[in-house]
C-alpha cells in the first residue's frame, strides 16, 4: 500500500490538473473566436484608410467643398483602429493569462511527478489502469497541451 501512495499522488495531481485546463481551454477558445470580427474590423479599416489615400479629394467637384475632409476622415480611421488594436491587446492579455496558468497546472503535476518518480518507477508510469491511461501518456499530453498555448 505505501508503494501505491507515490503513484496515487501524481494520479491525484494530474485529477485537478485536466479539469483546469479543460476549463483554460474553453477560455482560449472563446477567447480566439471573439479576435476574429475584430481582425476583419481591422482588416476592413485598413482597406478603408488605403481607398481614401489613394483617392484625389481635390479632382471629384462634391468633396472639394470640405477641405479638411480626407484629413479628417483618416483621423477618424486611425482612431477606430487604435479602438479595435485596444480590444485585441485585451484579448492578447487574455490568451497570454491563459498559457501561464495553464503552465502552472502542467508545472505542478511534474514537480509532483519528479518528487515520486523514484518511487513510482518506469512500470509504474507506463501501466495503464482499466479506468485511465498510463501516467507517461497524460504527461506527454500535458506536455503537448503547454506546447500548443506557447506556440499559437
Amino acid at each position: 500500500m505505501a508503494q501505491d501512495r507515490p503513484l496515487r499522488a501524481v494520479q491525484e495531481a494530474l485529477k485537478k490538473c485536466f479539469p483546469a485546463v479543460e476549463e483554460q481551454q474553453g477560455l482560449w477558445q472563446s477567447t480566439v473566436r471573439d479576435c476574429q470580427p475584430l481582425l476583419a474590423s481591422l482588416s476592413n479599416l485598413a482597406e478603408q484608410l488605403q481607398a481614401a489615400q489613394n483617392l484625389r479629394f481635390e479632382d471629384v467637384p462634391a468633396l472639394r467643398a470640405f477641405p479638411d475632409l480626407q484629413e479628417r476622415l483618416r483621423r477618424k480611421q486611425l482612431e477606430a483602429g487604435d479602438s479595435v488594436l485596444d480590444k485585441l491587446a485585451e484579448r492578447l492579455a487574455t490568451l497570454l493569462k491563459v498559457r501561464d496558468t495553464v503552465s502552472s497546472h502542467v508545472e505542478q503535476v511534474f514537480q509532483t511527478y519528479e518528487q515520486h518518480a523514484t518511487a513510482v518507477g518506469i512500470d509504474g508510469v507506463l501501466q495503464p489502469s482499466a479506468v485511465s491511461p498510463s501516467v507517461a501518456d497524460m504527461l506527454e499530453w500535458l506536455q503537448d497541451i503547454e506546447r500548443y498555448c506557447r506556440s499559437t
